[in-house]
């Protein structure tokens, strides 16, 4: 049964009172983004997490009962740092020389090289041709910190900050609850602060790169 009407309304105005605006600001807040349903969702991302944030305030949650809180704020931060960073480097950033690079790495390809009646071995085992190039990397295996390292020399990411992105990404990734005990890991409040923290500076960080590449391809032109 939930609460009275009275204190429902009482609750819900206490969460949104402190907020810069309201789920159309936070989805317009990632205007450079130019999938349109990606902007909204991470619009919804962003004003979920600070909401859920202010909830956990209205009710002066503490010891244990803060765990749901803080661990639903650092997933929703932590996506929409991936969400952006895999989206401007595979969009706007993706014909960089830095992109191609993060994509590139080296394998051993097979070749024959010698004719099919000749053989070698090294003991018991059969050698076999091959020469060493470039490969292409699979986006999805690659590592988000390599990722944050590429958009940091791309320029739309502080080094400053980098460090704390990576950190927030791993704790989503660690808080499984298995591997949580396993590595006695506990996501802490100050941890979805920093989370929160760092997306102002990330979104202007970005705004402004873009800005100014936009005004260096305008007076270029």
């Amino acid at each position: 049964m939930p609460l009275e009407e009275i204190l429902r309304n009482s609750i819900q105005a206490y969460c949104k009172r402190d907020l810069p605006g309201d789920l159309k600001w936070h989805v317009d807040q990632f205007s450079f983004i130019t999938d349109l349903e990606l902007q909204r969702r991470l619009g919804r991302a962003f004003y979920s997490a600070r909401y859920v944030g202010k909830l956990m305030e209205a009710l002066f949650a503490s010891g244990d009962k803060i765990h749901p809180f803080v661990k639903f704020q650092i997933m929703q931060y932590a996506s929409i740092y991936e969400a952006v960073v895999s989206h401007l480097l595979w969009g706007r950033y993706v014909e960089h020389p830095e992109v191609k690079s993060l994509q590139t790495h080296k394998a051993y390809k097979p070749v024959n090289a010698l004719s099919s009646l000749t053989s070698m071995k090294y003991g018991e085992e059969e050698l076999f041709t091959c020469v060493y190039r470039d490969a292409k990397t699979q986006r999805n295996s690659i590592p988000f910190k390599d990722k944050v390292d590429c958009a940091v020399r791309i320029g739309f990411i502080e080094e400053a900050y980098s460090e704390d992105i990576k950190r927030i990404y791993e704790l989503r990734n660690l808080a499984h609850i298995e591997t949580e005990a396993e590595k006695q890991i506990e996501v802490e409040l100050d941890q979805a602060k920093k989370a929160y923290w760092r997306i102002k500076p990330f979104i202007e960080k970005i705004v402004a790169t873009i800005a100014e590449t936009e005004s260096v391809f305008t007076v270029s032109s």
